[in-house]
């Protein structure tokens, strides 16, 4: 049984009576939430494809999947460790990893602490997307894929490291790859802006969740970022009431479908919403607790890392 003050009881009552004053319920009608998109775009069955229409599709190339992971050891700024990792992995068997560490022990202290940990967060960021980059463009030029399949968003490539992106757009391009991003949660506000002009703090996730059946996709122009060279899709692709975002580059839009309908063929009905060879990619690269751990007791003097790295706290014995 839970331990809860009265007082916080009553604040999360009133927490609760708050968000269905913001959110209620009648509406976020499902037909009157469809009809609104219908109004601005075109909602459509994405169709799956088999393993032979799926290889007939790829042809000679391959399909690469790419992700990267960061995890940081415990403690409070500047006595924290970043490890990064970076994997492209095809399905021929090909493999390229890429990782980096990051301290900020080992740079000079600015003015402002709160400043100083944006900047960090930056430069985590910052630095992810490069490996990430860094293993795709490796895979575009070695091994010729059909198709990268990039987790996450590419618009956040293209702002986090908008001069690597850059060079991976155009190594994509010059090679005939074809690139696209699949986001777990839909970080936009374009389509609630236009739906709900009048409610500032909605975003797209919100107006779509338990919209779309299983196996529908929705495009409209005003999803699409402008001055990007972007294209952005919704798609449902399994049971999960909230559905994913797929974009590609609009230069490559002429394939917007078969991308759309390649995501959808290679995410299990049951599952959360993500391609299954972009699951197998995030085991294999993901930074866990215990690999930050071992790693850093085995390659940094004990001295070291309990000066630095090891806080007061991780000795608790409640």
């Amino acid at each position: 049984m839970l331990l809860l003050s009265e007082e916080l009881k009553q604040k999360l009552v009133e927490t609760n009576r708050d968000l269905r004053r913001v959110y209620p319920r009648d509406l976020f009608n499902r037909d009157e939430i469809r009809e609104r998109l219908t109004s601005i775009g075109r909602i459509y069955t994405a169709g799956r494809w088999d393993g032979q229409q799926m290889k007939e599709w790829l042809g000679e190339g391959t399909l690469v999947g790419v992700d990267g992971s960061v995890n940081t050891t415990p403690g409070n700024h500047p006595h924290t460790l970043s490890v990064f990792q970076a994997l492209a992995k095809g399905t021929r068997g090909e493999e390229k990893w890429s990782a980096d560490l990051y301290t900020p022990l080992l740079e000079e202290e600015e003015e402002g602490e709160e400043g100083q940990l944006a900047r960090e967060a930056k430069h985590r960021g910052r630095l992810l997307a490069g490996l990430e980059i860094q293993v795709a463009l490796y895979a575009i030029r070695n091994w010729t894929p059909r198709v990268v399949m990039m987790d996450g968003s590419l618009l956040h490539f293209l702002i986090d490291h908008a001069d690597a992106w850059e060079e991976l757009v155009q190594a994509a391009e010059q090679a005939d790859v074809l690139l696209v991003g699949v986001s777990e949660e839909i970080g936009t506000k374009s389509l609630a802006r236009t739906l709900f002009p009048e409610q500032g703090n909605y975003s797209d996730r919100e107006i779509l969740f338990g919209v779309m059946k299983p196996g529908e996709a929705y495009v409209s122009p005003d999803m699409d970022p402008p001055g990007t060279g972007l294209w952005k899709a919704v798609l449902s692709p399994s049971k999960h009431p909230q559905p994913v975002g797929v974009d590609g580059l609009l230069s490559q839009s002429h394939a917007r479908g078969d991308l759309v309908r390649l995501v959808h063929s290679l995410t299990p009905a049951q599952g959360r919403g993500i391609p299954l060879w972009l699951d197998i990619v995030d085991q294999e690269v993901r930074v866990t607790d215990a690999l930050v751990q071992a790693m850093v007791e085995q390659y940094i003097d004990p001295d070291l890392r309990h000066r630095l790295l090891v806080p007061k706290r991780s000795d608790r014995i409640l």
